[in-house]
């Protein structure tokens, strides 16, 4: 039984890394897009290009975060039970209404083009809301094939699909980009454009690969059940709605940065401020919460397959290994983004001018806490769902929205708070959120977390990181240009976190064994040999 368990826990622990690893690269492909496209638009036209996107996330929310969540978690049910044929049915439901939905929502993101862009404050947008419509409509196609294939566990589809939307998206947008300028909105809308041609590229990639190994690999088992179409799909509409309701909370989030900044902040230059927030900021935040959203999608199908066996215990078990997990990897990101937030600004961004680079820096540093905190909502709502607690994580995120944007009004109009008011808010937003997922998870859903291993230890391993950072960073700058300086210092920190969580034992022996890449070298520094 005991090999059993470490077995699935290691397909469980490779299945995030193999998310985490292809979100990681195709975040980091799309911060090195950000990084040419700000330098070449502008922060103007990182405004514009910026001001679609919140709305656009909120649509795709809408009509793709439910189903594909609800679908992997009843996919996993089905292949647990060794009833494959239900697994297909599922998934051909899931694609029929996403692909409806998804319609309707790319003809009304078209036709409410203008009045959008209007309402936003800025009617430049406009022609980009109607060149990214169609995009809605594929993702989500997208998103059913990914549900499929993470409710098997098989999370390679989904990682390379997304580093197949970054690459066609980089290189189109950039292409695009520079060919129009000095026109700074014909350079943007190709851009845009780039995004509904990548997710074309995708949508034919995920679905190539399915019709090409359905018959070698998921039609193995052809076990006709006593599958019926009426209740599963009144079982995946129960489902999507408190999942999809739950999702809608981080784009409306940024749907409302988008309106209270360019409304409350009477500043000509607002649709920049806006632009550096919305672009190099989130995109520099953005990156390490990827390396946790592995966590978040691989949790959903892997603990729904320990309750569809009654397993309680080993769920609970990589319920808090999964918590665990994303706190060791985001509190370091923290402090490290926290501490370089200059240099990595300036180095990644060093088309902006000296004040902007500061200026972005700074909403960084603001910002930085936010990273662990949006990390932990991810995988607490992740597990509570998991769990059949669907709707508690809706709660808590809606009342952290109303927190956020009561904080985000009065904050942006003061003066002497001004656009920091944006990224401030967020990070109250977050905390409130993922304080009232923590504390139901453990209260409620009876998972026990225990402090000192969840977050005592990594934030002992993290302060110690952060002294020998601060220690050396400015020797390296003063000594090595500012490229060099950086990722001296980023090897440097890292190194130093790695130490110190093998020297408090941040993962025990059995946890450690199982990590990827780092697994083995862990296994033998607590002393335990190969056999």
């Amino acid at each position: 039984m005991e090999k059993t368990s470490n077995k699935n826990s290691g397909g469980f622990v490779k299945s995030i890394f193999i998310l985490s690893v292809g979100g990681f690269v195709a975040k980091l492909l799309g911060a090195f897009y950000r990084i040419p496209l700000t330098n070449v638009v502008g922060s103007y036209g990182m405004g514009i290009y910026q001001l679609v996107f919140p709305l656009f996330s909120l649509l795709l929310t809408i009509s793709t975060a439910g189903i594909p969540v609800a679908v992997s978690k009843l996919v996993a049910e089905k292949t647990a039970v060794g009833d494959r044929y239900a697994a297909k049915r599922i998934f051909s439901l899931s694609l029929a209404a996403l692909s409806v939905l998804g319609l309707v929502c790319s003809l009304l993101l078209f036709v409410l083009s203008d009045s959008i862009a209007a309402m936003q404050g800025n009617a430049d947008a406009s022609l980009a809301y109607k060149l990214i419509s169609p995009a809605v409509f594929l993702v989500c196609v997208i998103s059913a094939y990914r549900g499929y294939f993470q409710g098997l566990l098989h999370m390679t589809p989904t990682a390379l699909s997304q580093i197949i939307e970054q690459v066609v998206k980089m290189s189109v947008g950039l292409y695009c980009a520079v060919k129009f300028m000095p026109d700074v909105l014909k350079a943007v809308n190709g851009a845009v454009l780039a995004v509904t041609l990548s997710e074309l590229a995708a949508a034919i990639f995920l679905a190539v690969l399915y019709f090409k190994r359905k018959d070698k690999q998921f039609n193995t088992v052809e076990v006709k059940s006593d599958f019926k179409v009426k209740p599963t799909l009144k079982r995946l509409l129960l489902l999507c709605l408190p999942i999809t309701l739950s999702g809608l909370i981080i784009p409306l989030t940024q749907l409302v940065d988008s309106v209270l900044v360019l409304n409350i902040i009477k500043q000509t230059n607002a649709t920049e401020l806006y632009g550096l927030w919305a672009g190099p900021v989130h995109s520099l935040l953005n990156m390490p919460v990827v390396l946790t959203l592995g966590i978040a999608t691989a949790i959903v199908p892997a603990v729904s397959e320990h309750y569809a066996k009654d397993d309680f215990d080993g769920a609970a078990k990589k319920a808090a290994f999964s918590v665990k997990l994303t706190t060791a990897v985001g509190l370091p990101c923290v402090a490290g983004l926290i501490v370089l937030a200059y240099p990595v600004t300036k180095l990644l961004y060093g088309g902006l001018s000296h004040e902007e680079i500061s200026l972005a820096s700074h909403m960084v540093v603001a910002a930085g806490a936010s990273i662990l905190f949006l990390s932990l909502v991810q995988t607490s709502t992740a597990l509570l769902q998991a769990g059949g607690r669907l709707y508690a994580p809706v709660l808590f995120l809606f009342g952290a929205t109303v927190v956020k944007t009561v904080c985000c009004v009065l904050l942006l109009k003061n003066p002497s708070v001004g656009i920091f008011g944006a990224p401030l808010s967020s990070v109250i937003c977050y905390f409130v959120a993922c304080s009232g997922d923590l504390l139901y998870i453990v209260y409620v859903q009876k998972i026990p977390l225990s402090l000192s291993e969840t977050l005592f230890k990594p934030l002992a391993c993290t302060l110690v990181m952060t002294v020998f950072l601060m220690a050396v960073r400015n020797i390296a700058q003063h000594f090595l240009p500012n490229a060099a300086a950086v990722f001296v210092l980023i090897a440097f920190g890292g190194l130093i976190y790695f130490v110190m969580t093998v020297l408090l034992k941040v993962f025990d022996k059995s946890e450690a064994e199982r990590l990827p890449v780092v697994g083995r070298y862990l296994k033998k520094m607590y002393g335990e040999n190969e056999k």
